[in-house]
């Protein structure tokens, strides 16, 4: 009898997992837990400045979810707890994500409902300074009246007179920059979009994968340290660090279901961000390099990721 592998979630790493689907189904009996269609978060921005027509990926037509929404988790018992009841697995596979802090609407998971809402509002609210915030705003600038941004500091994790620079655009684009840490409670106009980060699922620690508030911490094959039949890819695992990891994430762990044990490694990350027309800012580590040419590689990544998975 086939081991039960079970893949719960579809984002980007298990993407890469299930383009694998053919070789896993002869090593497993592979049941899938989730929705069929997600919000690439690499790509949405360039939705809203309207340079896509959509970010939207989709799950594999030959693929039916056993259910939609996981709901729980016993490792101990080796069950998913699911909208349509129990799910038993040898192997468990988790890629649903971390969430926003809920600083007003979350930006995680990006959904398609909340993306229309962006588009249909004619005033936004970003709370967050980082890469995340910043190209938000750079985007939604494109479509809105009024774009106002809440930062303590701008893009702090690069070196400062990036970040200056970078605020200096964002003024000149037309967003209301304040910088200061945003208030519960603060008087604002139109939507509030929380991009100051994620945090854990409650449904991690009530599981016992991980200490309340943090992330879950595996070893270097990606598998919980403790229930070593559960992999953990993309924001759900402490080790990874953003979209890249996720999908390198999802490309080790279906080696390692094929047969093929390594090591993940850890590397930085290329990482591209909209900002003004025909223009993005790429960072590698502490690399930057603002212009055209990192505008034209952001959308052929994209483009080319998303013609993967339509």
């Amino acid at each position: 009898m086939k081991p039960r592998l079970v893949l719960v979630g579809l984002g980007h790493g298990q993407l890469e997992i299930l383009e694998h689907l053919d070789a896993l189904n002869e090593n497993y009996e592979v049941s899938y837990i989730g929705g069929r269609e997600a919000i690439y978060t690499g790509a949405f921005p360039q939705v809203i400045a309207g340079e896509m027509e959509s970010a939207t990926t989709r799950l594999r037509r030959d693929v039916s979810p056993v259910a939609e929404r996981l709901i729980g988790l016993d490792p101990d018992a080796r069950l998913v707890e699911t909208d349509r009841g129990h799910v038993a697995y040898d192997i468990l596979v988790l890629a649903t994500g971390a969430k926003s802090r809920g600083i007003g609407n979350r930006l995680k998971p990006m959904t398609t409902n909340m993306l229309d809402e962006i588009l249909q509002s004619d005033a936004i609210t970003i709370v967050g300074g980082g890469k995340a915030g910043v190209e938000l705003a750079f985007a939604c600038i494109r479509q809105k009246q009024r774009v106002t941004l809440y930062a303590r500091d701008i893009l702090p994790e690069l070196p400062r007179h990036v970040g200056r620079q970078m605020a200096r655009r964002l003024v000149r684009s037309g967003v209301m920059l304040i910088l200061t840490s945003f208030q519960p409670g603060t008087q604002t106009e139109g939507l509030v979009l929380d991009a100051t980060g994620v945090v854990p699922d409650e449904f991690w620690s009530e599981a016992g994968l991980a200490d309340d508030g943090a992330f879950i911490d595996t070893e270097d094959d990606l598998r919980h340290p403790v229930y070593r039949e559960i992999y953990i890819t993309g924001d759900m695992a402490a080790r990874l660090n953003g979209g890249v990891d996720a999908v390198r994430s999802g490309r080790h762990v279906a080696r390692q279901l094929l047969g093929t044990p390594s090591r993940f490694k850890s590397r930085t990350s290329l990482n591209i961000l909209l900002t003004t027309p025909g223009r993005a800012l790429l960072t590698f580590g502490k690399l930057t390099w603002h212009g055209r040419l990192p505008f034209w590689l952001k959308r052929r990544i994209d483009r080319r990721y998303l013609e993967r998975f339509k």
